[in-house]
């Protein structure tokens, strides 16, 4: 039996606290320890010998994290430049430590490593990084760090990108983390290519991308920022501020994207102009760290592949940092609605039907496996040659989503756990047997 999970993302969550007030995104390791539980009852009396779980990419959150802030050590480098000793690599590790503390992943961890007991029959897990844990594959002591947290092998070969999983000796289901049909997450745009191989260049998955920088100078420096202006103390005093801090903090739980700007202004009691009073100087100081540091707004443009006069402009703005003078909502509504309104959750069928282990010959792939976008879901594709039914399935994520109406002006929050197991011929799916 195949069990593929996928965006748990494990935070270290000790530097967005006010004081005693946490702010962990983690969810408890209750929903875990029942999430296993279920499925070793579902199966208890059905003939399954193995268990192979999957952990398909942005297990740990290594990108947003406020530890960055504490020098100019930055995730924007290539994996390959992470030499053991090095500051970034301890920096790294230290991001690990900080996470593997945390309470709740500390306590799902020790149940991650514990499956065989819980299941009663042996559990190899598979660890593929994603996005956010791009850089958990930089070097040996790094990888070891990961895999004796997971219970894994000890071995510090790099973790694989993809995951083909067989039935006697034949690949047929396989599985991606599925940032590579996403270009602003990935090291190349594969919208070019005319078929996906199976097993892409290693060195692309290397490199660093624009999705390191916005999660990190954005979503994860706003809340930083916000506290480090208004101090613990005084946001705590003040009920709009705390609101305004909890909502920062939640920027990555928000679906769809296009309802963000909404989200964050839906403060009670408090119109958008009186809560972007509270929030324009922070914006401003965070555009003005970008500006100032050559390093951060040369790999912005880079990783962007903003080229020619859209490049010009953008160096121009970063030069004479028009915002200095202040920012009028309706200019900060005016630049982040359109880039929102862009983004849609749509899945990548387009991409998935390019994979190259679906088009082969007598291939007997019978599923793509991808999280990436938190959207669970399953989509027919197609039937093979055999007429067998040829699907795509989104694993979906392990955390809290801040969902809206269809209009964008009211949210509520719900719990995500997305459960994907695919029983081997000659296993039994109990629920299909009821």
């Amino acid at each position: 039996m195949l069990i593929v999970m996928s965006d748990l993302h494990f935070a270290e969550s000790k530097s967005f606290s006010l004081g005693e007030q946490e702010y962990n995104n983690n969810l408890p390791p209750a929903v875990y320890r029942g999430f296993f539980r279920e499925i070793a009852e579902l199966i208890r009396d059905d003939p399954v010998e193995k268990v192979d779980l999957v952990l398909a990419g942005d297990i740990f959150e290594i990108n947003r994290s406020a530890m960055w802030f504490e020098d100019s050590v930055r995730p924007y480098v290539n994996n390959r430049d992470v030499k053991p000793g090095s500051a970034i690599e301890a920096r790294l590790l230290a991001i690990i430590e900080s996470i593997a503390a945390d309470s709740r992943v500390s306590e799902t961890l020790k149940i991650l490593r514990n499956l065989d007991q819980t299941f009663g029959h042996p559990v190899k897990i598979t660890y593929i990084p994603g996005n956010h844990d791009r850089l958990l594959n930089a070097s040996p002591a790094i990888r070891l760090a990961v895999r004796d947290l997971l219970g894994m092998e000890m071995v510090d070969t790099p973790f694989e990108h993809a995951y083909l999983h067989k039935v006697n000796g034949e690949g047929w289901f396989f599985v991606r983390h599925g940032h590579e049909y996403d270009h602003y997450n990935f090291g190349e745009d594969l919208s070019f290519r005319s078929s996906i191989p199976t097993r892409i260049d290693p060195e692309i998955y290397d490199r660093p991308v624009l999705g390191d920088i916005m999660s990190l100078e954005v979503a994860a420096k706003l809340p930083y920022l916000f506290k480090k202006y208004y101090t613990a103390e005084t946001i705590l005093s003040i009920e709009q501020l705390v609101t305004i801090y909890e909502r920062l903090n939640d920027f990555d739980n928000v679906r769809p994207p296009q309802a963000l700007l909404n989200f964050l202004f839906s403060t009670p009691g408090m119109s958008h102009k009186e809560v972007w009073r509270f929030i324009e100087p922070i914006f401003i100081h965070a555009i003005d760290e970008i500006a100032l540091n050559e390093v951060i707004r040369g790999d912005l443009i880079q990783f962007g592949g903003v080229v020619g006069f859209a490049a010009w402009l953008l160096k121009t703005l970063f030069k004479i940092r028009p915002w200095r003078f202040g920012m009028p909502y309706w200019a900060m509504k005016a630049l982040v609605t359109p880039a929102n309104s862009k983004t849609v959750l749509e899945p990548p069928i387009d991409f998935v039907k390019k994979e190259e282990c679906l088009r082969a010959p007598n291939s007997n792939v019978r599923c793509v496996i991808t999280g990436h976008t938190h959207d669970p879901r399953i989509e027919f594709l197609d039937l093979d040659e055999r007429d067998r039914e040829i699907f795509y399935i989104n694993s979906g994520t392990f955390r809290n989503l801040i969902t809206s109406t269809p209009d964008f002006e009211e949210f509520g929050k719900l719990r995500s756990k997305s459960r994907v197991l695919i029983f081997e011929p000659g296993e039994r799916n109990p629920d299909y047997s009821r």
